[in-house]
């Protein structure tokens, strides 16, 4: 697993700091992987649309173990990779669509070979995972603590999140 400490502004140019995991889909190290999983507050689950496996084990494996160990409705996005290798896909845009609907998760395509759609994804990702932890904050006084005054500092309580 890779630790990625990153700064980011949101479009209203406040700064953020977030810690991304890339827990990598290996089946050796999804045990370790999942208990890094109840301190997220966003998620990116990403497949190969080159790969009918790894599209199958979205549903199979990573929903399920999204639902039942990280904090509930936490913002997702479904990302299709490899769209570079369109005449060797196996699953279709739509079909990463339907999924990401049925599940109410964010969904794109990207090429990491051709630095498609990167930034998006992760503006995306950051910024509703931002909004999602305030609001948090404002229903449940318990859960996280956003210090706006500085924002590359981070104050965890019983989940944590960017701020």
């Amino acid at each position: 697993m890779e630790t990625i400490f990153s700064a980011f502004n949101l479009s209203d140019n406040n700064p953020v700091g977030c810690y991304f995991y890339d827990t990598n889909g290996t089946q050796r190290f999804r045990l370790v992987n999942e208990t890094f999983y109840k301190k997220v507050d966003g998620c990116i689950i990403v497949y190969d649309i080159t790969n009918q496996k790894s599209f199958d084990e979205i549903e199979d494996y990573f929903i399920p173990t999204i639902k039942e160990k990280c904090i509930k409705n936490i913002p997702t996005l479904l990302l299709g990779n490899k769209s570079d290798l369109n005449d060797l896909r196996k699953i279709s845009f739509s079909q990463g669509e339907q999924l990401a609907l049925k599940y109410n998760f964010i969904f794109r395509e990207t090429s990491s070979v051709e630095n498609n759609n990167i930034n998006d994804i992760f503006k995306t990702i950051i910024e509703q995972t931002y909004y999602h932890c305030k609001d948090r904050e404002k229903n449940d006084t318990d859960s996280i603590t956003l210090n706006h005054k500085y924002h590359l500092k981070y104050r965890r309580h019983k989940s944590g999140c960017c701020n």
